[in-house]
C-alpha cells in the first residue's frame, strides 16, 4: 500500500476535485498529514531496529548461556522494557496503512454513501477512546514510580511512550476523519447532520456509562449488554481493538466507577505490551515474516510437488503437505494461505488441475499451520488459559498431521470419483527428488531444533523464538534469498502484525477484567451445572457459538473474547484443558474456511480471480473433512493428549 495519504487514503483525483470549506482545509492540512505519516513511517522502523535489538539480545543469551555458562544479566527486564517501545512506535503507523483489525462483514456489504458515512462515525468512536487512552496511560505515568528488581529500569520513560503512541494515533484517526468528512460532505447537509449526530451522542452515552455506577442493575446483565455492544461495535468497522477497550471502559465503569476503571485501564495499556509472557508472539512472527520473504516455502513445495507430483491429484496433495509444514512456521493460517497459493496455484493450474480443486486445497490447507508448532493460536491460548505452551505445541501435532492426512485422502476420494479434476504428470527421478529433499532440510532442522529445544527447557518459548529468527535469517541469507529491501520488507510486515496483535491483546485484557467483574464465566459455568447438562451437550454448544462466531470475528480477537468465558465451562466438567485448547484452535480456523463468511475464502477468492459461489463449493469437502477430524478428536482426546504426556 501506497505511504503517500492523497493516494493511500481517498485518490488523487479526489483531492484534485476538492471543493467547499471541507476541501480547502483538506488542501491546507495535506502537507502536514503527509508529514505526520512520514514521521510515523520512521518511528515504526525505528520500532523494528529496538526489536531487532531484541532478538539478538535474547539469541546472545541462550548462546553465552549454553556455550561459556555466562548469561547476559537482566535479559528478561530489558525485553520486557523494549516491548512497549516496539508496540507503540507503530501503532499509527498501522493505521495510516490500514493493518488493524476490522470486520467488513457489514461495511463491505453497503453502498458507497453509506460506507463513508458510517467510517466519518466511527472515526469520531476511535478518536474518543484514543483520548481514553492518552487521559488514563497518562495519568498512570505520573504516579508510577517502579522499577525492574535487577537492573532497576524505571517504568515511567516507557509508559510515557505508550501515551506518546496513543497521540500519534489520535492524529492518524483525525486525519482520517477530516478526509471522510470531506467525502460526507459532498452529500449534502442531512449527512453531516446524521455524522456528527451518531458520532458525539453515543460518545456522551458511553461517557456516562463509565463514569456513574449503575446502581440497582446486576454486573450479569451489564456484562450481558456489553457483550451484546461489543459485536455492534465489531459490525460497525470499528478497529477491533478499540471496539474492546471502548466496551471495557463503558460497563467495567458502570460496574466499579470511573476512578477503579481509570486505575486498571492506565495501567494495562502499559502492561499488556511490556508482558515477557506474550513476548513468543513477536519473535515466531518475525521468524514467519523472514520465511516468507525469504521464499523458504518454495523449498517445501518443490519438495512436496516433485515427490508426490507424479500421483493423481500429487500436486495437490503435496500443495496440503507444503501448507501443513510452511504454516508451521508462519504460524498463521491467512498468511500460510497467501504465500503457498502465489506458489502452487500457478503450478495446478498449468498442470491441468480443475480449478475448484485447486483453490479449495490451497484456501483450506492453511488452517493446518495453526496446529502444528509453534502455532500463534496455542501461544495465546496458553497465556490465558494458563497452560503449558510446550505442551500445546506438542498436543497439536497429531492433530496437525491427522488434517494433512484427511485432507489429502479428500483429494484422494474427489480425484477417484472424477478423474478429469486432476491429470497426472510426470515422475520425477529419484535424484532430482532427493536434491528437493537437501534443499528443504534446512528449515526443517531449524523448526525441530527449536520445538525440540523449547520442549526439552533447553530454552523458553521466547528465547525459541529468537532462535528460530536468527536462524531463519541466516538460512536465508545464506541462500541469497533475502535482500536489503525484502529484509526491510519483513521487518515493515512484522511491525503491522506485531501492532496488530497487541493492540487487540490490549483490548481484550480491558473486556477480562469487565468479564471478571460481572462474573459472567463463573455463573455460566454454575449455571450449567445446576439444569443438570450433560458435557456432550455443553461441548456441542460451545462448538456451534464458535463456528458461528467464528464466521464473523476473526480468529485471535475470538481466542481472546471466548477464553475467559468457556475455560471456567471446562473446569467444571474436569475437561483437559490442553485438549480443549487443540479443539478450540481447530474449530477457530474452520470457521475461516466456512461459507459464507470464512475469511480465507474471501483472500482466496482474490487471489485466484474465481466466483465467490465456486470458492464456497470448493471448501465444502474440506469442511466436512475439518469436522471429521473434531468428531476424531472429541471420541479420542489421547488424539491431542497422548505426546504431551509422553513427552514430560
Amino acid at each position: 500500500m501506497a505511504h503517500h495519504l492523497v493516494s493511500s487514503t481517498w485518490g488523487k483525483d479526489m483531492y484534485e476535485n476538492c471543493t467547499g470549506a471541507s476541501g480547502s482545509l483538506i488542501r491546507v492540512l495535506e502537507p502536514a498529514a503527509n508529514a505526520i505519516s512520514t514521521f510515523c513511517k520512521w518511528l515504526s522502523a525505528g520500532g523494528m531496529i529496538v526489536f531487532m535489538g531484541m532478538v539478538i539480545l535474547t539469541f546472545l543469551d541462550v548462546f553465552l548461556r549454553y556455550f561459556f555458562n555466562s548469561p547476559l544479566p537482566g535479559t528478561y527486564e530489558v525485553t520486557e522494557m523494549l516491548m512497549p517501545l516496539v508496540v507503540f512506535s507503530a501503532i499509527a503507523y498501522g493505521q495510516w496503512n490500514k493493518s488493524h483489525v476490522i470486520m467488513d462483514v457489514v461495511t463491505g456489504a453497503l453502498k458507497e454513501d453509506n460506507r463513508n458515512t458510517l467510517e466519518a462515525v466511527t472515526n469520531i468512536w476511535s478518536l474518543a477512546v484514543c483520548a481514553l487512552c492518552i487521559w488514563a496511560t497518562g495519568r498512570y505515568a505520573l504516579t508510577v514510580k517502579s522499577t525492574t528488581g535487577l537492573l532497576g529500569i524505571p517504568y515511567e520513560p516507557f509508559v510515557w511512550f505508550v501515551v506518546f503512541g496513543f497521540v500519534t494515533l489520535a492524529l492518524s484517526f483525525l486525519w482520517d476523519f477530516l478526509v471522510s468528512l470531506h467525502k460526507v460532505s459532498k452529500m449534502g447537509t442531512i449527512r453531516l447532520v446524521i455524522v456528527w449526530t451518531a458520532g458525539i451522542i453515543p460518545v456522551l452515552v458511553a461517557w456516562y456509562l463509565g463514569s456513574h455506577r449503575l446502581m440497582g442493575v446486576s454486573s450479569v446483565v451489564i456484562g450481558c449488554i456489553g457483550i451484546v455492544v461489543m459485536f455492534l461495535l465489531f459490525l460497525s468497522g470499528m478497529p477491533v481493538a478499540l471496539a474492546l477497550m471502548a466496551t471495557g471502559f463503558m460497563f467495567s465503569g458502570s460496574i466499579r466507577g470511573l476512578t477503579a476503571t481509570l486505575n486498571f485501564y492506565g495501567k494495562a495499556m502499559f502492561s499488556t505490551s511490556a508482558s515477557y509472557t506474550w513476548s513468543p508472539l513477536m519473535f515466531f512472527m518475525v521468524m514467519g515474516y523472514f520465511c516468507f520473504y525469504g521464499d523458504l516455502g518454495r523449498d517445501l513445495y518443490e519438495c512436496a510437488r516433485k515427490w508426490l507430483g507424479h500421483l493423481r491429484g500429487g500436486l495437490a496433495q503435496g500443495s496440503v503437505c507444503a501448507c501443513t509444514a510452511f504454516g508451521a512456521v508462519v504460524g498463521d493460517s491467512l498468511s500460510g494461505t497467501i504465500a503457498m497459493s502465489a506458489i502452487a496455484l500457478p503450478e495446478m493450474r498449468s498442470a491441468g488441475y480443475d480449478d475448484e480443486l485447486a483453490v479449495g486445497t490451497l484456501a483450506c490447507s492453511g488452517t493446518i499451520g495453526c496446529l502444528i508448532p509453534p502455532s500463534a493460536m496455542f501461544i495465546l491460548y496458553g497465556v490465558l488459559a494458563e497452560q503449558s505452551i510446550a505442551d500445546l505445541f506438542m498436543a497439536g501435532v497429531f492433530p496437525g498431521l491427522l488434517c494433512m492426512l484427511v485432507y489429502c485422502l479428500t483429494i484422494w476420494f474427489m480425484v477417484w470419483r472424477k478423474p478429469s479434476l486432476a491429470p497426472t504428470v510426470e515422475k520425477m527421478p529419484l535424484q532430482v527428488r532427493m536434491r528437493s529433499l537437501v534443499s528443504a532440510l534446512p528449515i526443517l532442522l531449524l523448526f525441530i531444533l527449536v520445538i525440540g529445544g523449547i520442549y526439552a527447557g533447553m530454552f523458553t518459548a521466547t528465547e525459541g523464538g529468537a532462535i528460530g529468527s536468527v536462524g531463519t535469517l541466516v538460512i536465508a541469507l545464506f541462500l541469497r534469498r533475502l535482500t536489503l529491501k525484502k529484509f526491510i520488507a519483513s521487518l515493515n510486515d512484522a511491525s503491522k502484525f506485531i501492532t496488530m496483535s497487541f493492540t487487540v491483546l490490549t483490548g481484550a485484557t480491558v473486556l477480562g477484567y469487565l468479564m471478571t467483574l460481572s462474573r459472567i464465566p463463573s455463573i455460566l459455568a454454575s449455571s450449567i451445572g445446576a439444569m443438570g447438562m450433560p458435557g456432550w451437550a455443553t461441548m456441542t454448544a460451545i462448538i456451534v457459538v464458535l463456528l458461528f462466531l467464528g464466521c464473523f470475528v476473526p480468529a485471535m480477537p475470538l481466542m481472546l473474547v471466548c477464553v475467559p468465558i468457556f475455560v471456567p465451562i471446562a473446569h467444571m466438567f474436569h475437561w483437559d484443558l490442553i485438549w480443549f485448547g487443540v479443539l478450540m484452535v481447530i474449530m477457530m480456523n474452520m470457521a475461516s474456511i466456512t461459507p459464507p463468511f470464512g475469511i480465507n475464502l474471501f483472500v482466496m477468492k482474490s487471489v485466484a480471480s474465481i466466483p465467490l459461489g465456486a470458492m464456497f463449493r470448493a471448501s465444502v469437502p474440506f469442511v466436512i473433512g475439518l469436522a471429521l477430524v473434531i468428531v476424531l478428536i472429541l471420541i479420542f482426546p489421547s488424539l491431542a493428549t497422548w505426546l504431551p504426556a509422553v513427552m514430560r
